[in-house]
């Protein structure tokens, strides 16, 4: 049966603009069809070589994966996250864990739904707005204002949470903070 349908659609290899007369047609020609269907072809071949040459370069990672419960080693091999940070993780009370002696060991269901976990909004800081250029100190004022080192100073300015703006190649803090630390009141423009 032949249908009077005519939809303008774009093929999918060359993406070139075409007529089609069904609405399932994805490609303008044989050949596109032809070419389309081989890089499809190719590109599932390559992940799939690529998949081996993971599991090659490291066999222990399959084994991992089929393991219902992993050790701390493991869970940072599966995850590529540090042993470190997983130890930061139970001992924030994050995550549950069981010991055997020395050995600890996680659910990997746990590990699971703990990495799936939206960030909850709370825990996220809330941005500042920047102030304005007026309102803010360069770093380099900072240090010639209360003679303090550059690397005393970002140590400072981290360690207290401040918020630094990057416009063009310059940093900078806002007065009222740098004020605060230093308890110094702002004496307005300078």
């Amino acid at each position: 049966m032949r249908t009077n349908i005519k939809i303008t659609r774009i093929c999918e290899f060359c993406k070139n603009e075409f007529t089609a007369r069904t609405t399932r047609t994805r490609y303008c020609s044989l050949g596109c069809n032809s070419k389309g269907y081989k890089s499809i072809i190719r590109q599932s071949k390559i992940n799939q070589s690529n998949k081996q040459t993971e599991i090659a370069k490291n066999p222990e990672l399959e084994k991992i994966r089929v393991k219902d419960f992993l050790s701390i080693s493991q869970a940072s091999i599966l995850f590529g996250i540090s042993r470190r940070t997983f130890y930061r993780i139970i001992s924030r009370g994050e995550l549950d864990v069981a010991k055997f002696g020395t050995r600890t060991v996680i659910r990997r269901c746990d590990v699971d739904s703990f990495f799936s976990l939206p960030l909850d909004q709370s825990v996220l800081r809330p941005t500042q707005e920047f102030p304005g250029l007026e309102n803010c100190y360069t770093i380099t004022q900072i240090q010639q204002k209360y003679g303090i080192s550059a690397a005393a100073l970002y140590m400072l300015i981290q360690r207290q949470g401040i918020v630094k703006y990057a416009v063009g190649k310059y940093n900078y803090v806002a007065k009222n903070d740098i004020d605060i630390i230093f308890n110094t009141k702002s004496h307005g423009k300078e």
